[in-house]
């Protein structure tokens, strides 16, 4: 029999898979127990981050998803939880403050009845004969019951589901055993109508895409996403660089750039925080965004008409146009011109280092300190991608 210890070793390595982008940042190196068992989860609401146990509680599948490394073809070691060893292995690292919630996913080891509930079988146990009243995301499978969306809804704070692709067509290409409408989209509907209706899932929904994957375009995973926050009050779409993995279908696929994932982040963002219309958004005619410069400074520079704006006048909504300008920025500027006027760039300067790319786009009562036109045409041309960011 194995272990708890060896089991935890190989679903913490297997669960690096399944993570929703939350360790994937800039100078900091992948480890399977630091990703796996306190890696932060955004809780959107506050914009906290919380570092979460996240662990798979089987890496059994009998799936052959085509980009997936755990797919039922590939020849790994593997190895399941049994519900009280979810306990074991999570309550000790919460009770010492290491973690402040759970993250809990699994794959397919026999059937999806059977998988989901060994999987809420220990987050019960939790909840019951633990009293665990914390925070725990459950991501759902594909094809999961409704009693078993409606079972997960009343434990879980927050669930999810990834899709993976953008639409049906796509998902076919990497996934040909999940059926869109019925195994993904339904389910999600399901935990939507438990969240509006019964009052439940405090933290909301969530999916993931694995960008690249099925050759999908920037336009239709953002198309996606706009849907998907708009009719399913999503809380969150998370981005996952596609990498092509040994004994996949996919394994001489191209890699995806991390800096695509980090594109499509920031456009996200400012389709859900900044009042952006997916139509505003600067993609190319082949769909993609521009990977040298982030979305918000290709919209402003295609919009010379638009800029320079004045900084002491400009409403709120327009500073949010403003690259380098975010809602905190702003509404400090908005506060701070109660107080007086913005007439020098150290005034702009003040407000953070990020506040600096504005001086390009706004006046000070009618004074420009930014670069000329040229000047900025030449800086911001496209240049070669240097991927920017190591995701595994």
């Amino acid at each position: 029999m194995t272990d708890l210890d060896t089991k935890l070793d190989l679903l913490a390595d297997a669960a690096r898979y399944d993570l929703c982008q939350t360790y994937a940042r800039p100078g900091r190196k992948y480890t399977p127990r630091q990703a796996s068992w306190a890696a932060p989860e955004s809780d959107d609401a506050d914009r906290r981050n919380r570092p979460v146990f996240r662990i798979l509680m089987s890496s059994e599948c009998a799936w052959n998803c085509a980009y997936c490394p755990l797919r039922a073809a590939n020849d790994l070691p593997r190895t399941a939880l049994e519900p009280e060893e979810l306990a074991t292995a999570f309550l000790p690292r919460y009770e010492s403050g290491a973690v402040q919630g759970l993250f809990v996913s699994t794959a397919v080891h026999s059937d999806v009845a059977t998988a989901v509930n060994r999987m809420l079988d220990g987050v019960e146990l939790l909840r019951t004969r633990h009293a665990y009243q914390g925070y725990v995301h459950v991501k759902l499978l594909p094809g999961t019951a409704a009693s078993d969306v409606e079972r997960a809804a009343r434990l879980a704070d927050r669930l999810s589901l990834n899709l993976e692709a953008p639409n049906a067509d796509r998902l076919a290409r990497i996934s040909p055993e999940r059926r869109w409408d019925t195994d993904l989209i339904e389910r999600l509907r399901w935990a939507r109508d438990w969240q509006r209706e019964g009052g439940m899932l405090g933290a909301g929904l969530a999916t993931q895409f694995v960008v690249g994957a099925a050759g999908e375009r920037d336009r239709e995973i953002l198309n996606a996403g706009s849907w998907l926050y708009r009719d399913f009050g999503l809380r969150r779409v998370y981005f996952g660089a596609f990498r092509p993995v040994v004994g996949t279908p996919l394994e001489d696929g191209e890699r995806t750039p991390a800096v695509r994932v980090q594109r499509l982040q920031q456009a996200d963002w400012l389709l859900r925080r900044y009042g952006f219309l997916q139509g505003e958004l600067p993609f190319a005619p082949d769909g993609d965004l521009p990977l040298h410069i982030d979305p918000k400074l290709a919209w402003a520079l295609g919009r010379p008409e638009q800029f320079p704006l004045e900084l002491n006048t400009a409403s709120a909504e327009q500073l949010l146009r403003v690259p380098g300008l975010g809602p905190v920025s702003v509404e400090r500027i908005i506060r701070l011109r109660r107080i007086g006027r913005f007439r020098e760039r150290e005034h702009l300067f003040n407000l953070g280092p990020q506040a600096r790319k504005a001086l390009d786009f706004v006046t000070f009562d009618g004074r420009y300190f930014g670069r000329s036109r040229i000047d900025l045409e030449r800086v911001y041309a496209p240049k070669p991608v240097v991927e920017q960011l190591t995701l595994w």
